[in-house]
């Protein structure tokens, strides 16, 4: 069953934290100083902390996503979201990309009521977790992109619902 979204448009936002605020947050330093590490040659920015997992066999997965550049507008056609693990997607090199966000509905589906699409020039964001999103949408080049989540094997990891296409714009 795909959501009810034709002719629906989104404009892609600058992505900030009040934005975000209902969906996640931005991924940046969570201390103003970073932390002098390795024997005084480096300093290490924490930039975010993922609530645990608690199911049976989960466990925190790290990886680079490669993302092939898109063209804007563009149709999507596809959510998916994580309901037990928080995720992090945080640009490697500084690229440009959109995400499209929206809540869930009290019966497990997207709140299309709440979508939104956020355009960033690097950083990155990290969601709450159940929040629906697009896949990276990456812009202009290829990109690389840090991405981080808990996960335990089962397609509870990631849900994914199809939907009739909506369309995002730039700004």
């Amino acid at each position: 069953m795909s959501e009810r979204t034709e002719g629906l448009e989104l404009r892609a936002l600058p992505a900030t934290a009040e934005g975000l605020h209902p969906y996640g947050h931005l991924a940046g330093p969570v201390a103003a100083e970073p932390l002098q590490v390795n024997a005084g040659t480096a300093l290490r920015h924490d930039i975010v902390q993922i609530e645990p997992d608690h199911r049976p066999g989960s466990r925190l997965m790290v990886s680079v996503f490669e993302a092939t550049p898109q063209a804007l507008p563009l149709a999507v056609r596809l959510m998916e979201r994580h309901p037990f693990s928080q995720q992090a997607i945080i640009a490697m090199h500084a690229e440009d990309f959109i995400l499209a966000v929206c809540l869930d509905d009290a019966q497990g589906r997207p709140d299309l009521s709440s979508l939104r699409a956020f355009r960033f020039s690097g950083g990155g964001m990290i969601y709450r977790r159940g929040v629906w999103h697009t896949p990276i949408i990456g812009l202009g080049a290829p990109g690389r992109f840090f991405v981080q989540s808990w996960q335990a094997g089962t397609a509870q990891d990631c849900e994914e619902q199809a939907m009739d296409a909506f369309l995002i714009r730039a700004e």
